[in-house]
C-alpha cells in the first residue's frame, strides 16, 4: 500500500496551524458546548486509494477460463495487474450526535466518485510494457464512533471507528500490450460488487462560531472489493479480432485520505 509521505500532507498540517491561528479566544473553551444534541457534517477532501494486485478470483477457472491464470509473470510475481488509483476526492455527509462532552456518533456516507486505476500487468510474452486501465466509483454508509480529547489551545483532538458496507463499481478494464503492436489490447468487461468496509480515523476540531466546528482528518478506509465479473472479452491483436469468454477478475480497494468538514449543531 501507498503511505501518505510528509510533502504531501504538509498542506494540510499548514491549514490546521493556521485555521488555530486565527481562531478568537471567545470559542476556544469548547467544553462549555451543550453536552447532548444532534449535528449534521458535510465535507470534502483528497484521496489516496491503493490495491496489491488485480487477478482471477480462480486462476485455475477453465469455464470460462481465467484471464490470468495461475503461476508467475515475467517479472516474478504471480500472473494479475500491479499498481494504484490515481489520487482523487472524496466527499463526505453524515447525521450525528453527541452524548456526551466526549462522545458522538454518526451515520456517514462516504463517496469516491472518480476511481482511475493505471496499473501494469505481467502476462508472458508480451514485454515489459502492459498498462492497464479503467475507472469506477465507491459508494459507502458508515456507522462511526467518535472520541474527543480535552481542549488543547483552539482545538479538540478525536479519534474514531466506523463500520460499514460498500458498493462498487469498476468499468470496461483495458489491457494494452504496445511490445506486440501499438493497436494490441485485451479489453475485458467491468462488474461491481457489495462488501463489508470499516474505517479508523484521527483528527482536530477548531471551533468556528458558538455551533459550527471545522473538522481536519485523516482516515484510513478499507472499502472491501472491486470485482469484474465474467464475460467476453475483446482481444485484437495484429493478425487477428476475436472475442472470448473469460472469468472475473478482483482486488482489495483500501485508501488514505485528508479531509475537511464543517459541523453544525443544532
Amino acid at each position: 500500500m501507498r503511505w501518505i509521505g510528509l510533502k504531501q500532507i504538509r498542506p494540510f498540517l499548514a491549514g490546521a496551524v493556521l485555521a488555530c491561528s486565527g481562531l478568537t479566544p471567545a470559542f476556544a473553551e469548547v467544553d462549555n458546548k451543550p453536552d447532548r444534541g444532534p449535528y449534521v457534517r458535510m465535507g470534502v477532501g483528497l484521496q489516496w486509494p491503493d490495491f496489491d494486485v488485480l487477478q482471477d478470483q480462480n486462476c485455475a477457472g477453465s469455464d470460462p477460463p481465467a484471464l490470468f491464470g495461475c503461476g508467475q509473470g515475467d517479472d516474478g510475481r504471480g500472473l494479475g495487474a500491479y499498481g494504484e488509483f490515481e489520487t482523487g476526492a472524496v466527499v463526505d455527509a453524515a447525521i450525528g450526535y453527541r452524548w456526551t462532552t466526549w462522545l458522538r456518533t454518526e451515520a456517514l456516507m462516504h463517496w469516491s466518485p472518480h476511481l482511475e486505476l493505471n496499473a501494469q500487468s505481467n502476462f508472458l510474452g508480451a514485454g515489459t510494457n502492459q498498462p492497464v486501465t479503467a475507472t469506477g466509483y465507491a459508494l459507502a454508509g458508515f456507522g462511526v464512533i467518535y472520541v474527543d480529547g480535552p481542549s488543547l489551545a483552539s482545538m479538540r483532538p478525536y479519534v474514531g471507528a466506523g463500520l460499514g458496507a460498500s458498493r462498487t463499481q469498476l468499468g470496461d478494464v483495458t489491457y494494452r500490450f504496445p511490445g506486440i503492436s501499438q493497436n494490441s489490447f485485451t479489453r475485458a468487461r467491468g462488474g461491481s460488487a457489495s462488501s463489508l468496509a470499516y474505517l479508523l480515523t484521527a483528527g482536530v476540531s477548531l471551533p468556528l462560531s458558538e455551533r459550527l466546528d471545522l473538522d481536519l482528518a485523516y482516515r484510513w478506509t478499507d472499502l472491501g472489493t472491486v470485482k469484474t465479473r465474467a464475460g467476453t472479452a475483446r482481444i485484437q491483436r495484429p493478425n487477428r479480432k476475436l472475442n472470448l469468454e473469460v472469468g472475473g477478475t478482483d482486488l482489495d480497494l483500501k485508501s488514505q485520505s485528508v479531509l475537511a468538514s464543517l459541523r453544525w449543531r443544532f
